[in-house]
């Protein structure tokens, strides 16, 4: 009695899924992403700044460094997604007195989280693209007229190829293009961040 209590219960599952292709889809990712590669390690490389879109900071290219951790998944082999934090040292420099704010080189610390969407054309490479949170660790350093924030947390995209050079070694580089404002300041500019990011990225668990 059990056995055919079961074989009914079965068949009522699979006249389910056949009728409702949505959720035989899903349960299929579920499967897939059950069975993903998963990989973390650690990167680390140099950056370069520049500022757009307003005239009171030099756009001259600023040289600092980032470090931090990331986790891959590979559901298929033609495709992954990749998800980091970062600590990106970011220098500007302001070159116009605005709101108070003084000329000079400003110092300034973000962590960074993309979420990056990769395809692999060849086994060698990854390409990918996505939305990066970045986030500011010492905004309060620097204020203006009403002792408001000078600078604040910003979204990028994130652009960026990965190439492996070993089991466990791959070199990346990534363009960051600013698309929302890095600075409060009050003169109807809209500064924007680019950033030029390249590294090397190491697995924790592959050999």
């Amino acid at each position: 009695m059990i056995y055919i209590e079961l074989n009914i219960k079965l068949k009522k599952v699979l006249d389910l899924l056949k009728k409702k292709p949505a959720i035989l889809a899903f349960v299929t990712i579920c499967n897939s992403s059950a069975l993903a590669q998963v990989d973390i390690g650690y990167k680390f490389g140099g950056v370069t700044t520049d500022v757009r879109s307003n005239p009171n900071f030099s756009d001259k290219n600023r040289i600092s460094y980032q470090l931090g951790l990331y986790l891959n998944l590979d559901p298929l082999p033609f495709l992954s997604l990749q998800t980091e934090v970062l600590y990106t040292r970011t220098r500007v420099q302001n070159i116009v007195a605005v709101d108070g704010l003084k000329t000079g080189m400003k110092g300034m610390g973000y962590w960074s989280v993309p979420l990056l969407f990769q395809v692999n054309p060849m086994p060698f490479l990854r390409i990918g693209a996505g939305p990066q949170w970045n986030f500011h660790t010492n905004r309060y350093k620097y204020r203006i007229t009403d002792d408001q924030q000078a600078f604040k947390n910003f979204m990028s995209l994130a652009l960026d190829a990965e190439v492996k050079v070993s089991g466990s070694t791959r070199l990346y580089i990534r363009m960051n293009k600013g698309i929302e404002r890095f600075e409060n300041i009050s003169d109807g500019k809209s500064g924007k961040i680019n950033r030029w990011e390249f590294g090397i990225q190491r697995s924790l668990m592959k050999k």
